[in-house]
């Protein structure tokens, strides 16, 4: 935002016009004029230098361009009423007249400006951030805010006395920077001292007592400004490079007359060192046209993203005038070289179609994209209505490497004709996943937009406040609105120009819609020192949603009725699992109760907040009907042949000899197991073959050698009736008889007294079967 400085008197109004540098019909309109003195022009928009960015009433020396209200903007602050204790914030947003989807108001810090007459130009800025303390710039200094309880905050200090300007400020680390944008009168004043006359710049605290704010000194950067000639500081953005002991400050000048960032050097260990490095120049070739970029190209808001991509890069953009500008700078890189942070290389410069007042900037922390906003009207005027132009309303979504515009946002509530509104300062969520901004637009109020698909982004929150009125009722705008309003490490911060700050916290669980964004802005990364306009901390977006796999069922798959299985599914990720539900769970048995064709759901979400849901069919889709089909029994069957008799032939006394024969036996057995055993049914000498009363020493012993189907058993030494030797079992039945080979040894030793006539015995071969 940028109000136009207050002019002395009405003879220098008398000379501007005769220069033609007054402000056309279509100007917006203050409002302390009535609505036929908008259209007839009687606004201005002029500054030191010529026509800038921006445009909102000011004052200097208790003057200002209103002729026919010149107590309207009396720089007198007595009316302006701030609290040090936070106050609950519902009657405020009753009294306010809110229409809000998916946000809740937190707490209130009051600092209530008066809609009209003295102090109501005492205007609530600009917000910086230091953990949990909120810097608010005002139009008489800034206020130190304590929102370690985001529902009662606290006013640490609300530092009065510095009487021109927006006062826009910068913290890093104990630091802060007010800019000054506004030729000095003789008796202006900050810090309790005189600013000299025709002071613009900046001044710089010491806020390590944040209670006490020290000033430390301040940096005329003035139209008589030696060496470079100055347009004073209406915004200011830190580049932090602790390294080298240096703050530097990329600042966005007063006037269209310089057109590029100046840039300033503080010295960190001892702030009372600041030097002026140079200017950053805006000229160049019109990335659009190819053409040399013509027109105002003035620096209005620079912002910069740090640590790109991991590296010692950095961006800083510069938006003004008719469109804007990108560099890139190395902070490793020596500061004499170019391509250092004192130094910047230009990526690129262009001027936007119908674009005439290039306002703010935030990236993504990615750096893969820009969004770029600007001021029609300098935010006094009612550029939202649904008869603006498209341009008017438009927020751009460009590459930062080539200035290629990706996206566009149309303001997706249209305001009335009474609300000044335009998009005005906002930043990007860091994310892990997703592209999330939160933006304050005036009289429209904040805006959440998740810009994800950069191609069709959309607003998910708003919190947007009824049209100001006084009383008694004015006919022409009452300036307000938002400010500002930043997401930081959580939060949404709301610098209202007229009421204060206040806090609020998105709430989009009960919005089905948004339940992919709910879960993106519930991972954020806290980047410490960041702030608005100083993205520190680049890093790459997770954009891989989480994997679900199914193994049982998988799709299509089909079951019959009462089939048992069991559900089993898996979610994974490379940054892990943060759930992973189903309409079923996992380990589960799955429902194959009837027939039907059934679903089963799961979604899953990484540590980025990525959601996956995946879905796989199944069907029940057969029944068993068991039919007893079959023959009558078939009777079980064991046979076997064996030739009568088996001999070994004489045995000769005197000679050690193992007498051997082998018998063949037919074996029939229809059942699935069979095993063929032998024994002796002898009490006596059982296992050994009988001469009448005598025995051989040595038993019988007997093996299986080879048979069709068969696999042979332990055999050995004969065994009786309670101890069978087991020969051979079949594993399958047979139709057909099948031969086996059994092998019989009898081993007589040469010491041994054989006996006249034949040795024998009786043995007993068994059949046996587990399933008859």
């Amino acid at each position: 935002m940028r109000f136009a400085k207050g002019l002395a008197g009405l003879a220098s109004v008398g000379a501007m016009l005769a220069v033609g540098a007054l402000a056309p019909s279509a100007a917006l309109a203050h409002p302390c004029i009535t609505e036929t003195e908008a259209a007839m022009g009687k606004s201005l928009t002029l500054h030191t230098g010529g026509n800038w960015a921006g445009n909102m009433p000011s004052f200097n020396d208790l003057e200002h361009e209103c002729a026919e209200d010149t107590n309207s903007y009396l720089y007198d602050a007595s009316k302006v009423k701030s609290a040090a204790a936070g106050e609950p914030v519902g009657p405020v947003i009753s009294a306010a007249g809110y229409v809000i989807k998916n946000l809740t108001a937190v707490g209130y810090s009051r600092r209530d400006v008066p809609l009209t007459g003295a102090g109501s130009g005492v205007y609530n800025s600009d917000l910086a951030f230091k953990d949990n303390l909120v810097i608010a710039g005002t139009y008489e200094g800034f206020r130190i805010l304590d929102f370690t309880d985001k529902a009662n905050p606290t006013e640490v200090v609300n530092y009065k006395g510095c009487d021109v300007g927006q006062g826009d400020v910068v913290v890093y680390g104990n630091l802060l920077i007010r800019s000054w944008d506004q030729a000095a009168g003789p008796s202006s004043m900050c810090a309790g001292q005189l600013v000299g006359n025709g002071f613009e710049g900046i001044h710089v605290f010491d806020i390590s007592n944040p209670a006490e704010p020290k000033f430390i000194r301040q940096l005329r950067f003035a139209a008589d400004n030696p060496g470079l000639v100055g347009c004073g500081s209406h915004t200011a953005t830190a580049v932090p490079d602790p390294a080298r002991d240096a703050l530097y400050i990329y600042n966005g000048g007063s006037s269209s007359a310089c057109n590029g960032i100046d840039i300033f050097k503080i010295k960190i260990s001892d702030p009372t060192k600041i030097d002026i490095i140079g200017r950053a120049t805006n000229k160049g070739i019109d990335a659009r046209t190819g053409v040399e970029r013509v027109g105002n190209n003035s620096c209005h808001d620079n912002n910069v993203l740090l640590n790109v991509g991991g590296t010692s890069t950095g961006y800083a953009m510069c938006a003004g005038g008719n469109g804007l500008t990108m560099y890139k700078f190395d902070l490793a890189k020596p500061v004499t070289e170019e391509g250092s942070v004192e130094k910047p290389t230009q990526l690129w410069t262009q001027q936007m179609p119908g674009v005439g007042t290039g306002h703010s900037g935030s990236f993504t922390y990615d750096g893969k994209y820009l969004m770029f906003g600007h001021e029609p009207g300098g935010g006094s005027a009612a550029r939202c209505q649904a008869s603006s132009t498209i341009v008017e309303r438009t927020l751009y979504l460009l590459d930062p490497l080539t200035g290629e515009t990706k996206g566009e946002m149309l303001h997706p509530r249209p305001q009335g004709s009474r609300e000044n509104c335009t998009w005005h300062n906002f930043n990007v969520v860091p994310t892990k996943a997703g592209y999330y901004a939160t933006s304050g637009s005036y009289q429209s109020g904040i805006s959440i937009i998740d810009f994800s698909t950069p191609a069709a982004p959309k607003e998910i929150a708003y919190a947007d406040p009824a049209p100001l009125v006084t009383e008694p009722e004015t006919t022409g705008i009452v300036l307000g609105g938002d400010w500002s309003t930043y997401w930081h490490n959580g939060t949404i911060y709301q610098s209202d120009i007229k009421r204060g700050v206040l806090s609020w916290r998105l709430n989009l669980a009960g919005d089905a819609s948004a339940a992919q964004a709910d879960a993106h802005l519930k991972k954020i990364n806290t980047l410490v020192e960041s702030n608005p306009q100083t993205q520190i901390g680049s890093y790459a977006a997770d954009s891989t949603v989480p994997a679900i796999t199914f193994k049982t069922p998988s799709e299509g798959q089909t079951y019959k009725v009462g089939a048992a299985a069991t559900i089993d599914y898996e979610c994974t990720d490379a940054s892990g699992i943060e759930s992973c539900v189903g309409s079923v769970a996992s380990g589960t048995p799955l429902d194959t109760s009837k027939l039907a064709t059934k679903t089963i759901s799961v979604t899953a979400t990484d540590g980025a907040g990525n959601i996956a849901t995946k879905t796989v069919t199944y069907k029940v889709n057969a029944v068993d009907f068991p039919v007893a089909v079959g023959s009558e029994e078939l009777p079980s069957v064991l046979g076997l042949s064996l030739p009568g008799k088996l001999t070994f032939g004489a045995f000769v006394p005197g000679i050690a000899k193992s007498y051997e024969a082998n018998l063949t036996a037919s074996v029939t057995t229809n059942t699935p197991d069979t095993t063929l055993s032998v024994f002796d049914p002898s009490t006596t000498n059982t296992g050994r073959l009988v001469n009448g009363t005598r025995s051989l020493a040595t038993p019988l012993t007997i093996k299986f050698a080879s048979g069709t189907g068969a696999t042979g058993l332990a055999g050995g030494p004969v065994g009786g009736s309670a101890t069978p030797t087991p020969l051979l079992t079949y594993a399958s039945p047979s139709n057909t008889a099948r031969n086996a080979t059994l092998f019989f040894q009898q081993k007589v030793a040469a010491n041994e007294t054989l006996q006249n006539g034949s040795y024998g015995k009786t043995l007993v071969f068994t059949m046996s079967t587990t399933t008859p």
